[in-house]
């Protein structure tokens, strides 16, 4: 079976949908299919199983030209010329994976929920009626916003997946899509690189670079994206921690850390928070976490939870983060009702600092995690293959 996955750029380092490609064309290759990448940017030399080309499980590159100079114009061409040189190539394909918004294909997964959505939780102006006439006049919201509402509007698609049910009811709140027309499959992990088996190689290595004592309890925050992420909020939470307390928060991450050790400092526990910048190997960062806290504003999923949770932390996310909808409460972690309340955020992690209740927790998180395999993820996916193929794989 002949496969077609279209995105702007297939990188495996720019994680996020890059990397969720990366994966799922490794699995569909194992599988025997043939996978084709349109994209405008790819690295071909990424570890991929390739075979010759007389065997079906093969992965070709299709170049996707577009005009990236300026983002409006960057996503409307690819949108455009994408199925356009799908059809140039004069290949039947048996199925069209869209992971960027285009004029065509036949699934379209949303892995970002609503640009809307994104917009109110990210740019403070969106309080203000003015300051959303302004944003949506903004030519890169502007063309985003259209063109999502082309595709679900126009249907443009025969099947829509989204990676959390807090992303489905936003597009039937916008669009009006019948449930039936979107399939919610949660983001997958690794779990045999993320793993509680990861603290026997690396935990004390890391804790000795970041001069984090064997006997103190490491917090972790991973993601890029501070501040809608909810960093604010765990240093707002780390200070209302008993001083007394051994504890420390390590963050992973892209992203601007003056701001943040400013804000430590006038908290007084700028000796309690380290900056750890970019991980290429994060499953290392979480072998010498205990903790996992994940605040966030908006998350369509979250994936650095998950990760975390394989790697046998317990974790604390917010409500408004779509993981939250495979955590347990209490269970394998903690649920926050609104991420700007840190004093909720630091009595959760008041419980956690009993060793025996964050081990028990963290053992069910890594148990919860082993649900949600990047296998099965493929798995749903196929399923979603079969449905709209309507024929048995």
């Amino acid at each position: 079976m002949k496969i077609a996955l279209m995105l702007y750029q297939f990188i495996r380092e720019k994680g996020g949908v890059e990397r969720y490609v990366f994966d799922l064309s490794r699995h569909l290759l194992e599988r025997g299919y043939e996978v084709h990448i349109f994209a405008h940017q790819f690295n071909q030399n990424q570890d991929l199983p390739l075979s010759d080309s007389n065997k079906t499980n093969r992965l070709i590159f299709h170049h996707v030209p577009t005009i990236a100079f300026w983002s409006p114009l960057k996503y409307w061409t690819f949108a455009v010329n994408a199925p356009k040189i799908l059809k140039n190539t004069g290949i039947k394909f048996d199925l069209i994976h869209g992971f960027t918004q285009t004029l065509s294909q036949d699934i379209y997964r949303v892995g970002g929920g609503c640009h809307w959505d994104y917009m109110i939780h990210t740019y403070p102006l969106m309080r203000f009626m003015i300051g959303r006439i302004i944003m949506c006049l903004n030519p890169r919201h502007f063309s985003l916003l259209l063109l999502e509402r082309i595709v679900f509007k126009r249907k443009l698609y025969k099947q829509v997946t989204c990676i959390s049910e807090q992303c489905k009811k936003e597009i039937m709140h916008h669009y009006n899509l019948p449930a039936n027309d979107i399939e919610v499959i949660h983001n997958g992990v690794d779990i045999c690189i993320f793993t509680p088996q990861n603290r026997h190689s690396y935990r004390n290595s890391i804790r000795a670079k970041y001069a984090i004592e064997k006997d103190e309890v490491l917090l972790l925050f991973v993601g890029s994206g501070f501040k809608r992420k909810g960093l604010t909020h765990v240093i707002d939470a780390l200070s209302l921690i008993d001083r007394h307390k051994k504890i420390k928060l390590l963050v992973a991450g892209r992203g601007k850390a003056q701001g943040y050790q400013k804000l430590a400092k006038e908290k007084d526990i700028a000796d309690r928070l380290t900056f750890a910048g970019v991980c290429k190997n994060v499953q290392e960062i979480y072998a010498a976490g205990d903790i996992f806290v994940f605040p966030s504003e908006y998350d369509a999923f979250g994936t650095a939870c998950l990760e975390a949770m394989a790697s046998g932390l317990p974790v604390i996310v917010s409500k408004t983060s779509g993981v939250s909808e495979i955590v347990a409460h209490g269970k394998d972690g903690f649920i926050i009702n609104h991420p700007i309340d840190a004093k909720e955020i630091a009595n959760h992690i008041n419980v956690l600092l009993e060793k025996e209740t964050r081990v028990q927790m963290g053992s069910a998180a890594r148990q919860k995690s082993e649900m949600y395999s990047f296998e099965a993820n493929v798995e749903k996916t196929l399923s979603v293959y079969k449905k709209v193929l309507n024929i048995n794989l």
